[in-house]
């Protein structure tokens, strides 16, 4: 093979890895956008903290954490969540401990509202 094909051979390579990465920050972006709208103009309801665990993921230096909650006006409701919690608010998801929610009521997608707890 000559020079012009490894050359071709490794922009191509940078193009696609390029594109990728570019892809994949795109999606954050909307996810956060999402998550911003959701915790803005969700639905309110309460929910009483079953169990808390952290996933031992990091996002922005925030733990990734999987809480189990039921809902207070139907216990039998329950749902979990995987929500980044600052580590301020670490103690507001302890066991027993009451929760603000932002529901999106289309899609059942919830987040915990902070402002709120």
């Amino acid at each position: 093979m000559s020079n012009f094909t490894y050359i071709a051979i490794a922009a191509a390579v940078v193009v696609l890895v390029g594109g990728h990465t570019a892809w994949q920050i795109r999606g954050l972006f909307r996810a956060k956008a999402a998550d911003a709208k959701l915790l803005a103009h969700g639905d309110i309801c309460y929910a009483k903290v079953v169990s808390a665990r952290q996933s031992g993921t990091l996002i922005n230096d925030h733990p990734l954490c999987v809480v189990r909650l039921v809902d207070v006006q139907a216990p039998a409701t329950q749902r979990d969540i995987a929500q980044p919690i600052e580590l301020i608010n670490l103690p507001a998801i302890q066991t027993g401990c009451t929760v603000a929610l932002r529901v999106d009521r289309s899609s059942g997608r919830a987040l915990i509202d902070f402002s709120r707890s």
